[in-house]
Formats: structure tokens, sequence, C-alpha cells
């Protein structure tokens, strides 16, 4: 990558950052205001008081005019099919059980999340901002499809709800907006998690990093003069960053699953409704109704992996450190103390590991993401069975 076009991928990255911030401002999601002298965020309940408020104000307006905003499309399946609109009713429930649970939690749990992000803040500056994260390019990367995932959601939603109405109204208008903004807010309550997570990844990959620099060090040099020290210190940051982090997925534990299965569920009720659309009603489908319906499903799916990859890449990242630890073992004559301090830490590493752990029930990875996927597959199948004579 180029000079130019690293700087301009860099300004890009810090536009992502920048928007997450004052988009969480505007909507009242982020209450905290950073104190550029002390290098810390204080909670601020005038920002709590502005958030609960606008967003009550939002969900009202979203009540009220509902029935607006709902696609001509869609009313005529739930007037063919009533286990349509039951289906509809109950995932109605589950985004808006997301969405106040969310909000809620958002808001109850902030003064732990401050504390958290002020360690981590702490951390950065102390340890961590000397250090050159310029290779780190999964960090850069992550952001921006995060945040363009963000963009391509909010589209499409607008594509959906104003594709298939033809008589606007201003009712229609403010239920759209309501619906887009609250969704919005899930989404960058989302954002929070995996940006918190990538600057955990960033860290453990920096620790990484300067481990093997001193295997190599060491292997070229032969001397422990400041080996020892240089390993007790990326110790106690390990210690520190998986303390952080089991702290931090405590927090999202119901926010990050609620949004997991909203996703989810958009993908099992969608096809069940499309085929409706299509068999039940005989209805044409054109190729603008396939690309949008398409584009839909695609976007969900893109964003849902997304979570499961920042977890994943935490993860892997966590699991090399071990690894290269383990590559002291080939150098001689270390010294007492070096190999004590080599020891504890490889000891710790092997057995206390970054973990995205929700309510103790499931660990979020790769196979996990493929498993609930091939069940929403199956979930779709016998959905389609369950009510195959009405079909």
């Amino acid at each position: 990558m180029s000079r130019a076009h690293r700087s301009w991928y860099r300004k890009f990255v810090q536009f992502n950052l920048w928007a997450t911030l004052y988009s969480s401002w505007v909507l009242g999601l982020f209450p905290f205001i950073y104190n550029s002298r002390t290098r810390k965020i204080k909670r601020s309940r005038w920002l709590v008081g502005y958030g609960i408020i606008l967003n009550v104000v939002l969900v009202w307006t979203a009540f009220k005019n509902y029935a607006a905003t709902e696609p001509d499309a869609i009313t005529k399946v739930f007037v063919h099919n009533p286990l349509a609109e039951h289906i509809n009713q109950m995932h109605s429930v589950l985004l808006l059980s997301t969405f106040f649970v969310t909000y809620f939690r958002n808001w109850w749990l902030s003064e732990e999340l401050g504390r958290i992000l002020n360690m981590l803040l702490d951390l950065h500056h102390r340890h961590f901002i000397e250090n050159d994260s310029n290779g780190c390019k999964d960090f850069d990367n992550y952001i921006i499809y995060k945040g363009s995932c963000i963009m391509l959601e909010l589209i499409s939603l607008i594509i959906l709800e104003f594709s298939d109405s033809p008589n606007y109204s201003f009712g229609m208008l403010l239920g759209v907006f309501s619906i887009l903004f609250m969704q919005l807010g899930v989404l960058l309550v989302g954002m929070h998690f995996h940006l918190a997570v990538m600057f955990i990844y960033r860290s453990l990959w920096i620790i990484n990093r300067e481990l093997f620099r001193l295997v190599n060090y060491l292997s070229v040099m032969r001397t422990t003069k400041s080996a020892t020290s240089r390993v007790l210190k990326l110790h106690y940051l390990y210690k520190r960053l998986l303390e952080l982090n089991q702290r931090l997925v405590a927090i999202y534990d119901y926010q990050i699953t609620l949004v997991m299965m909203s996703l989810l569920t958009v993908n099992i009720i969608s096809p069940f409704y499309l085929i409706v659309y299509a068999i039940s009603l005989k209805n044409p489908l054109t190729i603008y109704f396939w690309l949008n319906f398409l584009q839909a499903m695609s976007i969900n799916v893109m964003d849902f992996w997304l979570h499961i990859s920042v977890c994943e890449l935490a993860v892997r990242t966590n699991q090399g450190t071990a690894r290269i630890i383990k590559l002291f073992n080939d150098i001689p004559d270390l010294g007492m103390d070096l190999e004590r301090s080599l020891t504890h830490f490889v000891l710790f590493s092997s057995h206390q590991r970054v973990k995205f752990n929700h309510f103790g029930m499931f660990d979020v990875h790769n196979s996990m993401g493929f498993r609930m996927i091939i069940a929403c597959t199956l979930y779709l199948v016998y959905l389609v069975q369950f009510d195959f004579m009405n079909l």
C-alpha cells in the first residue's frame, strides 16, 4: 500500500471513529465527556437524561405511526397468512426488547463502562502509545467494515420502506425515520462493543510483536540484561487486558446476544414472507424485487458475521501469545530470573485466555456462527413444513 493510499485509508478510519462518537452523542448513547488534561472520560448525567428523553420521544413517534410504515406487500401477506402476522408480532416484540434492553443496560451500566474505558485509555497512554501499530492492518480494516455495514443497514432499511410505499405521508415519514434512528442506536451500541474488542485486539497484537522482537534480540545478542523486566511488564499488561475483556463482555452480554438474535430471525422470517408472497399469492417476482431482497439478506448476514469475526480475531491473536513464548525454549542460558518469568507467563497464557462467552452458555467463534446459520436454515424449513397447507 502506497504512502498516499495509506494516508487516505487512515483518514477514512478516523472518519468512522469520529462519526461513531458524534452519532452516539447525538442519540444520547455515549454519556461521557473526555477531559484532555486528565486523559479520562467522565459520565454526564445531563447526557443520560437527554438520551432517555430523546429515545422515549422516538419510541412514542414510532408506535404512533407504525401502521403507516408497513409496506403493501407485507400487508397482503398478513391478510392471506395469519401465521405470518403472528410471527411478525413476535418479531416486533423481540425488536422492542432488543431496543429497551440495549438502551437500559447502556445507561444503567455506564459507570462501570466508564471505568473500563478509562483503564483502557490509561494502558494505551502509559504503555502502548509509544508502540508503532501501523502493521496492525486488521484493526483499520475491521473498523471500516463495521462502519460501512452500519451505513449499508440504514440505506437498506430506507430502500425497503420507500420502494414499496407509493403513497407517502407525513406520518409515514415520521414513522420511518423514528424506526431508522432506533435501529441506528442499537447498531451504534454494537459498534461500541466492536471498537472495544478491536482496541483489546490491537493491544494483544502489540504484546505478541514485542515478545517476538525480544526472541529475535536474545537470539542475536545473547544478553538478558533488560529482558526480565520487559517480560514482567508484558505479563502485567496481558493480565490487565484479560481482566478488562472479561468485564467488558459481562456488560454487553444481553445487548450483543439480542442483536445477533434479531439479525438471525430476520433471515428466517424474510424468506418465509417471500414464499407466501410468491407461491400463495402468486405474485411475480421482478428483478428489482429480488435485488431488494438479496441486498437486505446479504447485509444482515454480513453484520451478523462481523460480530463473530471480530471476536475470532481477538481469540486467534491471543492464542498466538503462548506459542511465541515457547520460542524462548530454543535460546540457551536465559538466566534463572528470565526463565522463571517466562514460565509464569506461558503457564498463565495457556490457561487464561481471551474469551467471548455469553451467560456462561456459548462462546462466540467461527464454528458457532456456522452452526447458527445452519440452524436458521432448518428453522425456515420447519416453518414451511408447519404451515404447508396454507401455502
